[in-house]
């Protein structure tokens, strides 16, 4: 259990990274000539998104994902040449900045990205049913990518069953078992590509689509893998959004909606010391817990 010292403590630990990442990024924003004035941030958690006005730029700071994902660099490198590749072929993404060189930078200790801004539009919010439609379009532009990329989760999954025995005390000896051998169960889905892999989104939740005033996109590709179409429904988490738009194999979505549930509880209990006050933490660990099968 939280004390309100330890939230408190956690609190300002996140604030003074915040800041430090905010400085990162005005840093290499401006020793690349951008000339910003004011500074917005748009999202912060895993990662940090700061709009460097008035230039139209949002820098995207790798804050807590390199605990996870190590080199954290490879996994951006993926994201700007996969999201480069769609927006030449016109998919509705938001694209790597043009004002200056996208990146990733390091400096500081943490990697930075810069990315085009774009404007939401306040009226209208996405949903499930959202990414269900525009993930067939975009399934068929990136089959034809030419790069290389990772099998789901053959990054991420092992390095959190590593973390695992770091944690507190949020898990029982059972519920460690537990995610080992869901791992074990589930190893040839996140480890060996099947006949109809092919490149995903990889995190392809309402989370990760903008709603602007003239269209939909998409952000947010750092998960970008190889898989079954069923991996990027599985992460909408609506079966019945995905039933308006698709025919998937029963079978392999019920798989990859319980590796999803693997995927995300191991990453809650490898960043619970960062976000462990945070109300709803703990419970959602175990509503991920309770999707894997006994």
């Amino acid at each position: 259990m939280t004390t309100p010292s330890g939230r408190e403590h956690r609190r300002r630990r996140r604030e003074e990274r915040s800041q430090r990442a905010v400085a990162a990024a005005l840093a290499l924003a401006r020793e690349n000539g951008l000339r910003v004035e004011e500074r917005a941030v748009l999202n912060d958690l895993f990662s940090l998104m700061v709009h460097l006005r008035p230039a139209p730029v949002v820098a995207r700071v790798a804050t807590y994902m390199p605990k996870l994902r190590t080199p954290i660099v490879d996994w951006l490198d993926r994201e700007i040449a996969v999201t480069t590749y769609l927006s030449e072929q016109g998919a509705p993404v938001v694209s790597p900045s043009r004002e200056l060189p996208p990146g990733p930078h390091e400096h500081d200790g943490f990697w930075v990205s810069f990315w085009t801004h774009v404007e939401p539009d306040p009226d209208r919010t996405p949903t499930t049913s959202d990414c269900s439609a525009m993930l067939r379009d975009l399934h068929t532009v990136l089959r034809s990518y030419p790069g290389e990329l990772p099998m789901l989760g053959a990054d991420d999954i092992p390095r959190g069953l590593e973390l695992v025995d770091r944690t507190d005390e949020v898990l029982s000896e059972a519920d460690v078992e537990l995610l080992r051998a869901s791992a074990e169960r589930l190893r040839p889905l996140w480890e060996v590509p099947g006949e109809g892999a092919q490149p995903l989104h990889g995190d392809a939740h309402p989370g990760n689509l903008i709603a602007t005033r003239g269209d939909l996109v998409w952000i947010d590709f750092e998960d970008v893998c190889l898989g079954p179409v069923e991996w990027d429904l599985a992460t909408i988490m609506d079966v019945d959004a995905v039933a308006m738009h698709h025919r998937p194999d029963p079978e392999v979505l019920a798989r990859c909606t319980e590796l999803r549930a693997l995927q995300v509880a191991l990453a809650l209990i490898v960043f619970r010391d960062d976000f462990g006050d945070m109300e709803g933490w703990d419970a959602s660990i175990r509503g991920m817990l309770d999707m894997l099968m006994p």
